[in-house]
């Protein structure tokens, strides 16, 4: 009996510290006040949930405060963390909430000081400026992300007091100014900031932006998303050998000169590299950029670049985007290319270069589902037959000067919606497409006589002859 009393016991006291530790605190009054308050502060738009763009950025789009009712509690709402034990509001995400208004500085949203993470992202706040309280009303803060949310003026200094920030996004606010004062603060004080985002704010009054970046930014930065700031300055190693970078965009940043000859970080861990727009010393893709194996992504759009591909690109097995376009990139089409057998797309479109487009080449590329080698000076004839094509959805070799007949493999392709070879020298028939339910849009205009022959839904297929 004294056995089986003890036994319940031990399971009382289990249940007991079961129920202590596990069940949900209700949320502290004070902030679900605030909460409730702040939600008064906003509007939700309608427009918001109507406009395609939203529709793209935002598919799991939510008015989120709708769920946010008087008596209930805040940590049950829609968008609202609490810490399982103290129950207090530690996370607040109001993204794509169709949010529109000012926060003022004396909003009760800066009442919520336990927040560790807060995203606004995605709504908008009328061109307003950015509160000084986002930095001094959030000690605690690790992950901060206003990004889209139409703040403008100058970034308050007191930003760099989240000495605690892990991940930081104020990208796509086009109107937010930085000065240099206040990036070197921020870098100083969060030692432990791995994610910077700050596509499109304005840094362009920040004199050698680069090199503050590389010498105060923490060993442990992943992601730094910088293009459209109006960055200059010498882009070097430094920045491409940060220990742990996995991911570097300065695209659109036209008076960043990249002199990277040699590269001397056998270890890097870059696997997005974006320096489309920036300016290359010697006009030509760096052989250097081989040594960096782990590249998933590498976009040198409208650089200015000439000469040919360098055939240690094939270095770059782990490549899947590759995009070389807008150009003056000459030679013929790299045989090289067919090592990146990891390839999706490939953008060569609007080079100089020409010779025999060797699409077979790219037999063993077969998770290609974009190629795109339009506006080039590649002549001959297409291939009679190729392989590796199957999951390709856009072909396009409009404007070149290819010539004979389109061979049938073009109409049969089982995954193909959009192909473009107008513009070139083709003669001959067009075949019927054997996928036509899923062709959307075909244009086969060419300087020579081209016939329709097959049957082509026109309701699916608009064909150009």
């Amino acid at each position: 009996m004294l056995v089986l009393l003890r036994v319940v016991l031990c399971v009382h006291m289990l249940l007991l510290f079961h129920f202590a530790c596990f069940s949900s605190p209700l949320c502290h009054p004070e902030e679900s006040s605030a909460l409730l308050h702040f939600k008064t502060e906003l509007i939700t738009s309608t427009a918001f949930y109507e406009d395609n763009f939203y529709a793209v950025i935002c598919p799991h789009r939510f008015p989120k405060m709708r769920t946010w009712d008087n008596g209930t509690d805040c940590c049950s709402w829609m968008g609202v963390t609490c810490h399982s034990l103290s129950g207090h509001v530690i996370g607040l995400d109001l993204s794509c909430s169709g949010l529109e208004g000012n926060i003022h500085p004396n909003s009760t949203l800066f009442h919520l000081t336990h927040l560790h993470t807060l995203s606004l992202a995605y709504n908008s706040f009328y061109g307003s400026e950015l509160p000084s309280q986002f930095g001094s009303g959030f000690k605690s803060l690790t992950h901060l992300n206003l990004s889209h949310c139409n703040f403008q003026g100058d970034i308050p200094p007191q930003i760099s007091h989240l000495s605690k920030l892990q991940s930081l996004d104020l990208s796509l606010n086009y109107g937010l100014n930085w000065k240099e004062t206040t990036l070197k603060s921020l870098l100083r004080n969060a030692t432990t900031l791995h994610e910077i985002v700050l596509d499109d704010t304005n840094m362009s009054t920040i004199s050698s932006p680069l090199s503050l970046i590389a010498n105060m930014s923490s060993s442990l930065v992943t992601t730094l998303s910088l293009p459209n700031t109006g960055l200059r300055g010498d882009l070097t190693s430094h920045i491409l050998c940060l220990p742990n970078l996995h991911e570097l965009n300065l695209g659109g940043n036209e008076n960043i000169q990249v002199y990277v000859p040699k590269l001397n970080c056998s270890t890097s861990l870059l696997s997005v590299l974006d320096l489309s727009g920036c300016q290359f010393t010697g006009s030509q893709i760096p052989s250097s950029f081989s040594n960096l194996t782990h590249l998933t992504s590498l976009a040198l759009s409208f650089s200015g670049l000439n000469g040919s591909i360098p055939s240690l690109l094939s270095n770059l097995h782990h490549l899947i985007h590759l995009n070389l376009s807008y150009n003056t990139i000459s030679g013929q089409f790299p045989n090289a290319l067919g090592q990146l057998t990891k390839l999706q797309t490939l953008s060569l479109q609007h080079n100089s270069l020409g010779g025999k487009l060797l699409l077979s080449s790219l037999a063993n590329v077969t998770q290609i589902s974009r190629l795109d080698c339009s506006h080039n000076k590649f002549q001959g004839s297409l291939p009679n037959k190729t392989t590796g094509f199957s999951n390709l959805t856009e072909l396009l070799l409009n404007d070149n000067l290819l010539n004979e007949t389109i061979p049938s493999w073009c109409f049969s392709l089982p995954l193909l919606t959009t192909l473009d070879l107008s513009n070139n020298q083709f003669t001959g028939h067009i075949s019927a497409f054997s996928n036509s339910a899923y062709v959307t849009a075909v244009h086969s205009r060419s300087q020579a006589r081209i016939k329709e022959e097959g049957c082509v839904r026109p309701s699916t297929t608009n064909v150009k002859t």
